[in-house]
Parts: structure tokens; sequence; C-alpha cells
């Protein structure tokens, strides 16, 4: 009797340690798109302010209070979406050190 209650617990436990780590990839999958995305976005903001404070320096536009005002926000919500990244983020110090060589490599080429 205990020999099956033993198999019975073993199988079990197989069972869900292969739920379990399935689960935990998912997961892992999921956190890994999410950070990848997340850089992305910060990378549109951080566009966007650069275009719009490129305008907002215009002679038509200069001291406008709307764009002003504008301007302010996108700061304040390009410094929110980098707080998100530096959580998010995924990739080692050393990784993020050896795509910037890249990315300089590949700049004094062109």
């Amino acid at each position: 009797m205990t020999d099956y209650m033993l198999y019975f617990i073993l199988c079990t436990s197989i069972v869900f340690n292969v739920f379990f780590i399935w689960y935990i990839r998912n997961l892992l999958s999921q956190l890994y798109f999410v950070a990848n995305n997340m850089s992305d976005l910060v990378d549109e903001t951080i566009s966007f302010r650069d275009h719009l404070s490129s305008v907002y320096e215009l002679e038509t536009f200069y001291g406008d209070e709307t764009l002003a005002g504008l301007l302010v926000h996108v700061g304040q919500y390009s410094e929110t979406l980098s707080d998100f990244e530096e959580i998010y983020a995924l990739l080692d110090e050393e990784d993020e050190e050896q795509e910037i060589e890249e990315n300089d490599v590949n700049a004094d080429e062109y």
C-alpha cells in the first residue's frame, strides 16, 4: 500500500514540476517580449521629444505656451518610461557595452 502511495506522490510531483517549468518558461518569454518592446517605446518617445523640441525652436512656434507645456509633458513621460526600461532591462551591462561598441564600429564604417 505504501508503495502505491509513493508512486502516486512521485507521479503527481513530476506532473506539477513539468507544469511549473512550462509556466515559468512562458512567463519569461512574455517578460522578454515586454522588455524588448519597452526599449523600442522609449526610443520612439525620445525621438518624438527631440522632434518636438526642434519644432519648438522654429521662429514661428518659439515661445508658444502649448508647445512648451507639451515639451515638459513629453520630458516627464520619457523619464517615466526610462524608469520602466531599467526595471525590465534583461541585458547584462557587458551585452549593452558590446552593442554600443558594435554601433560605434558600424557608424565609423559609414
